[in-house]
């Protein structure tokens, strides 16, 4: 059962070319992609939180789809505590989803951007 020469060879390259491959795909990792080997994937908790914002602003997103309302407002549609929605549709106004409107009864109106407006 002993090799000849011409099969030592052919099964060296084959080794060295099947090493190279598994090195040039370990260089071709992108640093996000190694951390999250490392760490064990995207934390549970984070996945969770993540999702519950999405659903919030989505259900504030559905609401004003009738029209301009205040805090108080939302907060009767959506069902959250007005402090998580004030502080989304600080960040929906921060990136250009919805439009401070008018002053009323002490609280002013949120209304959704255009969809003309919000590309610009």
């Amino acid at each position: 059962m002993s090799q000849t020469t011409e099969e030592r060879v052919q099964a060296m390259s084959e080794h060295n070319a099947a090493a190279a491959t598994t090195s040039q795909d370990k260089k071709k990792k992108a640093p996000v992609h190694i951390l999250r080997d490392r760490r064990g994937g995207v934390p549970q908790a984070l996945l969770e939180l993540t999702r519950r914002q999405a659903a919030i602003r989505k259900q504030l997103t559905k609401a004003l789809q009738d029209g301009p309302k205040t805090v108080p407002e939302l907060t009767a549609a959506s069902g959250f505590p007005s402090h998580e929605v004030f502080w989304h549709l600080m960040a929906m106004k921060k990136y250009g989803e919805i439009v401070e409107g008018e002053e009323r009864d002490s609280y002013f109106d949120y209304a959704l951007k255009e969809a003309g407006a919000r590309e610009k």
